[in-house]
């Protein structure tokens, strides 16, 4: 008996003794979004080597980086009052350099507009994004790259988490294993086994004080058993009740780079199959050149009309790799299974990963076949590591559009009355928390198959709004902060505020008050809701990001 009871020590042993602890980061960012980066930018210049980001891919950034997407996205539109005919061009305004997060304006002046697209004023090459905007922002930053989150644990009250586990993964450089795509490798990236690609680290995180949501997929509020809305969960607007479709929401799409060659060239055949039931391109109203020009990252050409040999574009284009079939999320009962079975993957639907992956890569070939006659077979698929960041070619992470969305203290939601109105109103409504701004016009992505409330078909006119330190909260997770496309939000309310500037800004916002939070003991996110707190944190969040609008000259509000 003795001897069993010894070996079951030595076991438990040798498991502890595999697993790495880090007992020092008070604020610790679960990553993988541009909010993150923001987020660690700010919360680093205050608890300095204290806050730590888990990192999935080597490229820092969401879609700033590893998703591709280096054409931020500004807002374009214009609201007009039918009665008075009054019209307010928020495209212009959203663009005032005073109205803009001076670090994400640097950062993108960095290489400047290098594509000369027409989607964005600043369109340039994403692995040079990362390398000479991003990573020279990261010095004093302890980032924890190639990194997933496996498993939290919570205190006994259930409100607040403790621990979280880890797993970081190195590439073995010597591996002659053939070149995967996300479907084949993403259950390698949580499993603590080492495979023919990695080898694996377990992480174990303790003492953090604060937690940070800025996972591309929501991965907190399900592993900790937070409430949370995914999809189309809402009868209307603003709605928390749960009731509703937790399998429909917006497509994703698998971005990926094209060159277009002096002559023409010969490209491999297309490996992959059709994706499950095939799909029907199209350039919709445009033509073959203004979609090549649409996110063009890098040209010769003097303006967004003319292409040009050596052109590198972006593909993303609701016609062509935008992936409408499948929900990229497993349902809620699904994604806890997982959770619940020691099986956690990220709970998301590989089977619609693979069927993206599929239409991207029948998108570049379909977009090379359909060209003009001056360009055919000039078309080349960029699939080299350096460029792409992966030896396929298709983005590290795909483009999402949306993600699981908290359920805020107080069952708050940010909802589209805060953001919409008159034109003559100017602006959204000002919360008294507020801590950044933002604008862009409600943008879904429908899938097909799928119906969407009535109310989500409607045309809301949107104005300059504002975030508040509401939407970054959670009713059930005391030491939790959302950010992103996380925050408590409504379905149509994200739509407008997962944009690059607006997600950038929430991040350096939310890094504001996770290092407040932690300096200043607060048991929870909602104690910084304290008239005292929450002054004090907005004087310091206005040194990172506006939080009035400039609109005709005038602040709003003024203060």
């Amino acid at each position: 008996m003795l001897l069993h009871i010894l070996l079951i020590v030595g076991l438990i042993h040798s498991i502890d003794s595999s697993i790495r602890t880090i007992d020092d980061c008070q604020l610790l960012i679960v990553g993988g979004t541009t909010s993150a980066l923001g987020a660690i930018i700010t919360a680093s210049k205050f608890l300095k080597g204290n806050v730590c980001v888990l990192e999935p891919t080597d490229w820092i950034g969401g879609q700033l980086s590893a998703e591709l997407l280096s054409a931020p996205d500004f807002a374009f539109h214009t609201v007009k009052d039918k009665d008075t005919n009054y019209t307010l061009n928020v495209g212009s305004i959203d663009r005032q350099m005073n109205n803009q997060n001076l670090l994400f304006a640097k950062m993108l002046a960095v290489l400047g507009d290098t594509g000369r697209c027409w989607v964005s004023p600043k369109c340039s090459i994403p692995n040079l994004f990362h390398s000479e905007a991003i990573v020279p922002e990261l010095n004093n930053t302890r980032i924890f790259y190639n990194t997933v989150i496996k498993r939290i644990n919570k205190d006994a009250s259930g409100r607040r988490i403790l621990q979280i586990e880890a797993i970081q993964r190195t590439s073995i450089q010597s591996s002659t294993e053939r070149c995967r795509f996300l479907s084949e490798e993403l259950p390698d990236w949580y499993s603590p086994i080492d495979s023919a690609w990695f080898t694996k680290t377990q992480l174990l995180f303790t003492n953090m004080v604060y937690v940070m949501e800025g996972s591309s997929w929501g991965e907190v509020l399900v592993l900790s058993n937070a409430s949370y809305l995914q999809g189309l969960m809402e009868r209307f607007d603003g709605d928390t009740s749960g009731v509703g479709d937790s399998t429909c929401g917006q497509s994703f799409t698998f971005d990926f780079l094209q060159q277009l060659r002096e002559t023409p060239v010969d490209e491999p055949p297309n490996p992959l199959p059709e994706p499950t039931g095939g799909v029907n391109y199209t350039f919709q109203s445009l033509t073959w050149e203004r979609v090549w020009t649409y996110r063009r990252v890098n040209t010769s050409a003097p303006n967004a009309d003319t292409v040009a040999v050596n052109d590198i574009t972006i593909q993303n284009w609701a016609g062509g790799n935008d992936y409408r079939k499948e929900f990229f999320f497993l349902s809620l009962s699904d994604a806890q299974h997982q959770r619940d079975t020691n099986q956690w993957q990220g709970g998301v639907n590989l089977d619609a990963i693979q069927n993206a992956e599929r239409q991207a890569y029948g998108y570049h070939y379909w977009y090379r076949k359909n060209s003009p006659a001056q360009w055919a077979n000039r078309t080349v698929l960029v699939r080299s590591v350096p460029a792409a960041g992966t030896c396929h070619g298709l983005a590290k992470m795909p483009y999402l559009r949306e993600s699981r969305r908290s359920i805020g203290f107080g069952d708050f939601l940010m909802n589209i009355t805060t953001i919409s109105g008159h034109a003559r109103d100017l602006h959204g409504y000002i919360f008294e928390d507020r801590l950044c701004i933002g604008a862009y016009d409600v943008d879904v992505h429908p899938m097909q198959q799928c119906t969407y409330p009535s109310y989500m078909n409607k045309y809301y006119p949107i104005l300059p709004y504002y975030v508040p330190l509401r939407a970054m909260t959670n009713r059930d997770i005391d030491n939790l902060i959302v950010i992103g496309k996380t925050m408590a939000q409504s379905f149509l309310v994200n739509s407008a505020t997962r944009l690059h500037p607006v997600e950038f800004s929430i991040g350096q916002a939310a890094g504001v008050i996770g290092a407040y939070a932690v300096q200043n003991k607060l048991s929870k996110t909602a104690d910084m809701l304290e008239e005292a707190h929450l002054k004090r944190v907005q004087a310091l969040v206005k040194i990172f990001t506006p939080m009035s609008w400039t609109i005709n000259g005038t602040r709003y509000p003024d203060d």
